[in-house]
């Protein structure tokens, strides 16, 4: 009797041990229960994520601006220094610099006006240009605006600086104003610039010019 107990509980104690060893890594269907997911996808997942964080950390540095800046322009033959304050428009996504003698103000929805203090018309208008802006219809446009001031449109040569790289300038005058127009487009800004200058007084193009250079495109 002795010995047919021993021979039943050996293959018992077997049975017991194999099913303890199939609930833990088999759930009869051949899958794992205890297998963990592959860590491949969530260090990816974290990588890509320090990466965009990394680089939203960049992209804010880099819009970081000065409040001043010293700019130099010509006036009636002479070189002028003043400092510059940075201006942010209320009307449109841009900042730019404005010298002293200078303010900007909303004129209407998608136009901002930069004009002197004591000749309210003589003035900058800054029209940022939205990305599907139909350029070459735009050259055509403003041709059309300036030949209404003279027929005959001049295209002066652009300002030696990188921010009026690849620009189109065009400029037509009357009796009493001179009238200059620019389209630019580059890393800082997608804008048209219009001066307005009266002839018969000192002519602010070089200080506006200089202004335009810090456009800066949010």
């Amino acid at each position: 009797m002795k010995n047919f107990l021993k021979l039943l509980t050996v293959p018992l104690a077997i049975f017991l041990l194999a099913a303890c060893g199939t609930s833990e890594t088999d759930n009869g269907n051949g899958e794992n229960n205890n297998s963990n997911p592959p860590n491949e996808e969530v260090d990816e997942d974290e990588d890509q994520n320090q990466n965009e964080n990394k680089e939203d950390s960049q992209k804010s540095e880099n819009e970081i601006r000065v409040m001043e800046e010293n700019l130099s322009y010509e006036i009636d033959g002479e070189t002028k220094e003043e400092t510059a304050f940075l201006k942010e428009s209320d009307n449109q996504a841009f900042s730019l610099h404005v010298l002293p003698d200078f303010t900007l103000t909303a004129e209407e929805p998608n136009k901002d006006i930069l004009h002197l203090n004591d000749q309210s018309e003589v003035f900058m208008r800054i029209e940022v240009l939205p990305e599907e802006v139909d350029m070459k219809q735009l050259e055509e446009n403003t041709m059309i605006q300036l030949q209404s001031v003279n027929e005959e449109v001049e295209h002066p040569s652009l300002p030696q600086d990188d921010f009026f790289k690849d620009a189109v300038m065009m400029e037509a005058s009357s009796e009493t104003d001179t009238v200059t127009a620019f389209i630019i487009h580059n890393d800082s800004a997608q804008v048209k610039l219009t001066l307005f200058n009266k002839n018969e007084d000192t002519n602010y193009k070089d200080a506006f010019i200089e202004m335009a250079k810090t456009i800066h495109t949010n």
